[in-house]
């Protein structure tokens, strides 16, 4: 394992919070007209033309001549939340044109991800003549001819890497990705279809004018849970739907937002990629995800109030599993601990869990991990990468003997035979022993602001909450002060996160938490002196407002 750096060369050194926020800006490289967009996004100036989108011209040509021949329309979607979220927006928006459309979400332990030719000749004979993909389909060359050989039309709106051309004999595919130097590539599977639904409101009268804002709640839950970067289109949509969420008329989000005592009204990206993101993925990972789709479009409020509870029962279950299943993979990564990725595999864990665990086994390793579930003569499991590296473009080096694989360069999926795992541990890792430079095997915490005495408080949180959503490419800044510990607590039902009570020089006291590292702190002890780097969170209790240091990483001070 490397060790976690410190980078402080371009932090700021700040007493005070009074001129926070332009130096944030300034450290990001943005001129004056560029912060005042970034703080201020524009929906009706900010977007980017949805027609510079290769296939735009050609999917909405298809999608109105199937609404004006009353043609029979099916949403084919991915069961994560990005997929899920995409699949109710499209769903609402044909509901607002006045379209009945039908729903498609495959089941991921039968189906698996993605287009599969069963569910193409099912929905064929079922008498659909148009499928409408969100959040999948690039690469479903073999599918896309069995689409065309039954005779069924086919739209890809998707968002993830190609592995060539977009897939020939289909009706268009939407995906910025397949356009060089897109300015929209960075949408998430929902962002392609928002726009595709943008498009039609364009060229169409089938949408009122503004009506699509609307759908902006599904839109930031899936651009903020996938976790694309938050800059240009994708900040004006997460910012706007942020807003929409917080008055959303949608009895599924409403029902769920109670049934984790989550205040709509106040939402945040961190809520929706903790509390309502974990419960909609949590269908697709233990049973189907149509539960969760069926929530997310639900008309009727006792039934969402219902389908809530069970979304957090199952988020409950997978909790408990993925604690199991961490357990062993901590135990059978000891065995691979000098190769610079990790692949572990066994029959006992579940592939719609593993995806968590290897981002957990990524984080506590520091390094890629591919983690599968061996099903017979076959195993699927989920990649995480670590720090800089590919990882998909290191799994596609091992394309010839694997079964099926895609993704994106931090994330990805893969199918192959139980008897070639220990060649797929060779090939990858010989592939990461060439092409991994050294800064790939380290993560490096960028420290932006240097607190002295007692700048955290609630002033300096709202000034820098100014630059929110937070998330992929507009982290929130890491901070780092000097602290002595007057207090340790391990708090939460299995004692594994970490509460401190910290005086800074000035004598001011603050509360620091530290999520899931009870265990990596073991040697903290009252009355050391600490450098902390921790992001800066506010604790609402009895309607007071008080800051918080969410820990990032700590180190004894050296005097």
């Amino acid at each position: 394992m490397q060790k976690i750096l410190w980078d402080s060369s371009s932090a700021i050194e700040l007493s005070s919070e009074s001129s926070i926020t332009n130096q944030l800006l300034k450290k990001r490289g943005l001129t004056s007209a560029q912060a005042e967009t970034f703080l201020k996004p524009d929906y009706d100036k900010g977007l980017t033309d949805p027609f510079v989108l290769s296939g735009m011209t050609k999917a909405v040509a298809r999608i109105v001549r199937a609404v004006n021949k009353k043609e029979k329309i099916v949403i084919y979607g991915d069961y994560d939340i990005d997929g899920l979220s995409s699949s109710a927006l499209l769903y609402d928006a044909f509901m607002a044109m006045g379209v009945k459309v039908s729903l498609y979400i495959p089941d991921r332990f039968e189906e698996g991800y993605g287009l599969n030719s069963s569910a193409i000749e099912k929905l064929k004979k079922q008498q659909n003549d148009l499928i409408i993909t969100v959040d999948c389909g690039t690469t479903a060359h073999l599918q896309a001819k069995t689409a065309k050989d039954v005779g069924i039309d086919l739209i890809i709106t998707d968002h993830h890497e190609p592995d060539g051309g977009a897939p020939k004999g289909i009706v268009a595919c939407v995906n910025p990705k397949l356009d060089k130097d897109s300015p929209l590539r960075d949408l998430a599977g929902v962002g392609v279809a928002f726009y595709l639904v943008r498009a039609i409101a364009i060229k169409t009268q089938l949408i009122d004018a503004g009506q699509e804002k609307w759908l902006l709640d599904l839109v930031a839950l899936g651009t903020i849970c996938d976790v694309v970067p938050l800059t240009n289109d994708n900040r004006v949509l997460a910012s706007y739907g942020l807003k929409v969420l917080r008055k959303t008329r949608r009895l599924g989000l409403i029902a769920l937002a109670d049934s984790c005592a989550m205040d709509i009204e106040s939402a945040s990206e961190t809520d929706l990629g903790f509390k309502i993101g974990p419960r909609l993925n949590a269908a697709g990972r233990l049973a189907h995800a149509k539960k969760a789709l069926d929530l997310l479009t639900s008309s009727d409020a006792v039934q969402a109030k219902a389908i809530a509870l069970e979304l957090g029962e199952l988020n409950a279950t997978r909790q408990e599993d993925t604690k199991n299943i961490l357990a062993g993979c901590i135990e059978q990564a000891k065995e691979y601990k000098k190769e610079p990725i990790l692949v572990l595999s066994s029959p006992d864990w579940s592939h719609g869990v593993v995806g968590i665990v290897a981002s957990k086994i990524s984080e506590k390793w520091h390094k890629p991990t591919i983690i599968l579930q061996e099903l017979g003569e076959l195993s699927k499991g989920s990649a995480r990468s670590y720090g800089s590296f590919d990882i998909i473009a290191a799994i596609r080096s091992c394309e010839g003997f694997l079964e099926s694989c895609g993704g994106h360069s931090f994330a990805a999926g893969l199918k192959l035979r139980t008897d070639r795992i220990q060649e797929l541990r060779y090939r990858i890792n010989q592939y990461a022993i060439a092409n991994m430079d050294a800064k790939n095997n380290f993560k490096t915490i960028q420290i932006g602001i240097n607190l002295t005495a007692s700048g955290a408080n609630i002033a300096l949180y709202d000034e820098i909450n100014k630059l929110a959503p937070f998330g992929s490419a507009n982290k929130k800044p890491h901070l780092h002060s000097i602290y002595v510990v007057e207090q340790v607590r391990l708090v939460g039902s299995d004692a594994s996160h970490l509460r401190l009570q910290l005086v800074d020089s000035a004598g001011g006291k603050h509360t620091a938490i530290g999520f899931s590292m009870a265990s990596a702190y073991r040697w903290l002890e009252t009355g050391q002196t600490i450098e902390l780097v921790f992001a800066l969170s506010e604790n609402i209790w009895q309607n007071r407002r008080n800051h918080q240091l969410e820990i990032i990483d700590i180190k004894l001070y050296e005097h």
